[in-house]
């Protein structure tokens, strides 16, 4: 009776199949959460990673996919030991972008990990990966005991079907068989504004913003103080974005008296980098100076709006 009891195992060996079943339903839901939308999620590739607007659509579902797919391995313990190593192995990647990225003072902004519902910048980033680590670590340690409970059959059949379920849900973007992204006035009047004049007609300040910038929406308070009957005429406004974000950018941060449209053409977010906001300046119909990023600010503004 005594050796059985010896033999039994501890309290914290039966607790090792759930911490490997959580530390996967991690990477599930890092991959699920990217969905929402994964819009949002392409374009933080295509302005921190540097990939470009043409292989977003492609890598971005690679990425999810892999994640899922790891995610589902490390649930049900499927070649456990790769797995563990896999994961690690990513992580490491990601903390190795997280900490150029706050090295280059881009700390603050938002990783896209967990998509744009759970929002995190680049150290909370960094601390949360480590505690990833930490998990798959303690269970690389005791590998024997975090294989227990596996269904090794589950993980490559649910890998296997993520991948049409994600075309399903988010097809690969058709673009026009002359999209060359390339920022120009049938590109900025795809959408009406319903202005007094037309985009060709004078001198013209468009801004593109995103719903969800933080830059964005401090920028656009700043031009609520503007008179809208003074510059309405010469500003548009052009937000990316789900409709219900830009509904609620616009009423929040005041801009509604002034000419904006709201818009998720993937041409113009590739005409600008995915860079928010950019600034774009029409002389005649013609974009003649582009700002993008820092240098947009409301003196610029400003100036451009002849205010000054």
């Amino acid at each position: 009776m005594d050796h059985l009891e010896e033999n039994a195992p501890s309290i914290l060996e039966r607790s090792f199949p759930f911490v490997r079943m959580f530390y996967g339903a991690l990477f599930i839901a890092s991959a699920i959460l990217k969905l929402f939308p994964l819009d949002y999620f392409e374009l933080i590739l295509v302005h921190q990673a540097g990939i470009s607007w043409a292989l977003v659509p492609v890598a971005s579902r690679i990425l999810l996919v892999s994640e899922f797919g790891l995610g589902v391995f490390l649930l049900s313990g499927y070649r456990l030991r790769f797995s563990l190593w896999f994961s690690l192995a990513l992580l490491s990647v990601f903390q190795i972008f997280l900490f150029r990225q706050i090295m280059q003072g881009e700390g603050g902004a938002d990783c896209g990990c967990f998509g744009e519902l759970i929002p995190l910048n680049g150290p909370s980033s960094l601390i949360k990966n480590f505690g990833f680590m930490l998990l798959g670590g303690m269970l690389l340690i005791r590998l024997a005991w975090a294989e227990k409970w596996s269904l090794y059959v589950a993980g490559p059949l649910l890998a296997v079907l993520a991948i049409p379920v994600l075309i399903l849900i988010e097809p690969m973007p058709e673009f026009s068989q002359d999209a060359d992204f390339e920022v120009d006035l049938e590109l900025l009047s795809r959408e009406s504004f319903g202005a007094e004049s037309p985009m060709e007609e004078g001198n013209k300040t468009v801004v593109v913003m995103l719903s969800n910038c933080i830059h964005c929406a401090q920028l656009s308070s700043f031009m609520a103080t503007l008179d809208a009957g003074e510059v309405a005429d010469d500003l548009r406004i052009i937000i990316v974005g789900e409709d219900a974000g830009v509904e609620y950018f616009v009423q929040e941060t005041g801009i509604q008296d002034f000419h904006y449209v709201k818009t998720k053409d993937r041409e113009l977010i590739g005409a600008i980098d995915g860079t928010f906001p950019t600034v774009l300046y029409l002389e005649g119909g013609e974009v003649s100076k582009k700002w993008k990023g820092r240098d947009v600010n409301i003196r610029l503004l400003s100036e451009l709006l002849a205010l000054d």
